[in-house]
């Protein structure tokens, strides 16, 4: 999972960079951004760029969350096990859906 995490940031990595630069460059570029997300862009509704900035938001949260779990793992190595490996990775996800969620239903104005 953490691979196609990071495959799916490799590939994503124009929109990002497209959404950040429009994000902080001015005003009106901002008012442009935030129609994309609310009208459409492209021929596309703002749904589907909504779904595809969730898809970045799962894919960032997933590849840092199981980054740290990896870097935690090399350095108390003596610890781990086959268990605590299944059980570190099953609360990945869990972590990392639930925060995509919430971050999900605030980017789609459920609060």
């Amino acid at each position: 999972m953490h691979r196609v995490s990071g495959a799916i940031l490799f590939f994503l990595m124009p929109f990002i960079i497209w959404m950040f630069d429009n994000s902080i460059s001015s005003e009106i570029s901002f008012l442009k951004f935030k129609s994309a997300f609310n009208e459409g862009m492209l021929g596309l509704p703002g749904f589907i760029w909504k779904l595809v900035a969730l898809g970045v938001i799962w894919a960032s949260l997933h590849h840092f969350i199981a980054g740290l779990r990896h870097l935690w793992m090399d350095t108390h190595h003596e610890h781990v096990t086959k268990d605590f490996g299944r059980q570190t990775a099953a609360a990945v996800l869990v972590l990392t859906l639930t925060l995509t969620l919430v971050l999900g239903a605030k980017l789609f104005g459920l609060y």
